[in-house]
């Protein structure tokens, strides 16, 4: 749920109707009257994930039509033609791979600032190890390596080594850059994010664990620029837990007990934050058929029977060959959807890149993994690595 608040809290604007391609402007375009927002989330999730997936998809089949210069879906590719029927399948995959790595290349990854995270935020924290190292807790002072000159504090010391010492420390880049096409940052981002929800809801689905670890190091980071602190902070104790303080033996366990199967087979797995709310609302509805009468004892023994209620009450409708009652919901097709958004952002220029050109509620909109403030981040998580030193103990 706070994956679908940061991406609404980033892309939707309710009076961004002038907008083209904004998210706002599309849920106009196909009357979702449900989607309102960040706001909502709580109250109408499903409609607001499924908004969320449709515009994904048009997003998608859109750059894929600009990509191949085909004017709808039904009509024939202008640009990489290609005898499709006759290729074989190992031709079909490899092409089908390659039209998706140019669309990923020209309409999503725009911007290389993630690229780079990684490389500045090595170097940030040798530097901060080597000022670590020049402290003299007997004098509680710090003695530059070079002229061992003494400074109170880190902030003086870091002055002197840059002044004197010519030391380098990252900086933060400034992206008021005026030739930016707005537009395709603002789609490019909302891309990234939407395949990373997709990515991470299939991965959570599936039980992968691997892709449920590495996807938690980006909503990290997007949690922090939505100021969704509790989250970011779930986040950074999951992967503390896996990678430094877990045996290999536990941590491994860790990594692939995320989800759970409640119904069997393939594709049926949830997470288990979303096991725990389950079971926690049938428990509150066992518990107010008791009325006056529930008691610690009766509440125990009501949170410990409910699974195995579940197992005899699926055993019975299994032998006796009954069926299961309940209302299923059906299917909606929503493929005249896609098709409107997608003439709505190909109306309005939105896979094009034209230097220059802004929204009117967005103007300085910037790719999201751009605005992660490398000094900010690195000073978060020495914080919390020195609470998990004492905290852990």
């Amino acid at each position: 749920m706070k994956k679908i608040q940061i991406i609404y809290q980033q892309f939707y604007k309710s009076t961004s109707n002038i907008d083209k391609g904004s998210l706002s402007q599309l849920r106009n375009v196909i009357h979702r009257v449900d989607v309102q927002g960040a706001d909502r989330v709580v109250d109408s999730y499903r409609a607001h994930f499924a908004f969320i997936s449709d515009c994904l998809d048009a997003f998608l089949v859109g750059a894929c039509l600009h990509h191949l210069d085909m004017e709808n879906i039904e009509s024939e590719p202008k640009r990489k033609q290609v005898l499709f029927a006759a290729l074989s399948s190992d031709e079909k995959r490899q092409y089908i791979e390659q039209i998706a790595s140019e669309i990923e290349r020209n309409y999503i990854n725009l911007e290389k600032d993630l690229c780079s995270l990684n490389p500045r935020s090595q170097e940030m924290y040798l530097k901060e190890q080597q000022i670590q190292d020049m402290f003299d807790a007997d004098e509680m002072k710090f003695f530059c390596l070079h002229c061992r000159r003494s400074y109170k504090t880190r902030g003086n010391l870091k002055n002197h080594l840059k002044k004197e010492h010519e030391w380098q420390f990252p900086v933060e880049q400034n992206d008021d850059d005026k030739e930016l096409d707005r537009v395709a940052l603002y789609r490019a981002s909302f891309m990234k994010c939407a395949l990373l929800l997709r990515d991470t809801n299939d991965a959570y689905i599936l039980g992968d664990g691997n892709r449920i670890m590495d996807n938690s190091k980006f909503q990290m980071l997007l949690s922090g620029i939505s100021q969704h602190t509790k989250y970011q902070l779930w986040l950074f104790r999951f992967l503390g837990n896996f990678h430094c303080l877990l045996s290999p033996r536990d941590a491994y366990e860790y990594k692939w007990n995320c989800t759970t199967n409640l119904k069997g087979g393939n594709g049926h797995n949830i997470p288990n934050d979303n096991l725990v709310e389950i079971l926690v609302h049938r428990l509150k509805a066992k518990l107010q058929t008791q009325g006056a009468n529930v008691t610690y004892a009766s509440a125990r023994k009501a949170a410990l029977t409910l699974q195995i209620q579940d197992e005899i009450r699926e055993n019975m409708i299994e032998q006796c060959e009954m069926k299961k009652t309940g209302t299923s919901r059906t299917s909606t097709s929503v493929t005249n959807d896609i098709i409107l958004m997608i003439n709505e952002l190909s109306a309005g220029g939105v896979f094009d890149y034209v230097p220059g050109r802004r929204y009117e509620n967005f103007r300085t909109f910037n790719d999201l993994f751009s605005k992660v403030n490398l000094m900010s981040l690195h000073k978060w998580l020495t914080k919390q690595k020195e609470r998990l030193s004492y905290e852990t103990v």
